[in-house]
């Protein structure tokens, strides 16, 4: 019985992951994502730019909450991004998987030709309860601090932030 649930939870998350775009269009003057439920895009959310100018903060809004769910989301789209990027001949790294009580992030740079772009891909509790997958990303090095800031700023969750590095 638990096999076919899994494997029901597992068809119906699959067309939802292929449906969500992994690239979000952003602005300099404000940042715009779709946000997603049941696969189909609902409205746009518009986030005012923040003071450091230098970040671009994209986020979708999902529906799941089991963390080893939303670990799977996470490793996907960092997966399609990394395929994107074999394909294209882009070099890029991938560095620390960082969890903490209010979110859970990856750090990964691609080496693009005009330079570097650093990027903290996650997902991030909502003080409604719900969660997002966001991405990131700035010209210069992105730390962990950074991106605890913008979390809390974007998304007003101020749980314990206790670092559990893999």
């Amino acid at each position: 019985m638990k096999k076919l649930s899994l494997y029901c939870m597992a068809g119906l998350l699959l067309p939802v992951l292929y449906l969500n775009p992994i690239f979000l269009k952003t602005e300099t003057s404000a940042l715009t994502a779709p946000v997603l439920t049941n696969g189909s895009i609902l409205r746009e959310t518009n986030l005012p730019a923040k003071d450091t100018p230098d970040f671009s903060l994209t986020y979708v809004e999902l529906e799941e909450t089991e963390q080893w769910i939303l670990d799977e989301i996470l490793s996907d789209y960092v997966s399609e991004d990394v395929v994107e990027l074999q394909e294209k001949g882009i070099a890029y790294t991938i560095g620390d998987w960082v969890e903490r009580d209010t979110h859970t992030c990856l750090f990964f740079n691609k080496e693009l030709p005009d330079g570097t772009v650093y990027t903290a891909a996650g997902y991030a509790k909502t003080t409604e309860g719900s969660y997002v997958y966001f991405e990131l990303s700035s010209p210069e090095r992105i730390t962990e601090q950074q991106v605890d800031l913008e979390i809390t700023k974007t998304f007003g969750n101020t749980g314990a932030s206790n670092i559990q590095s893999c």
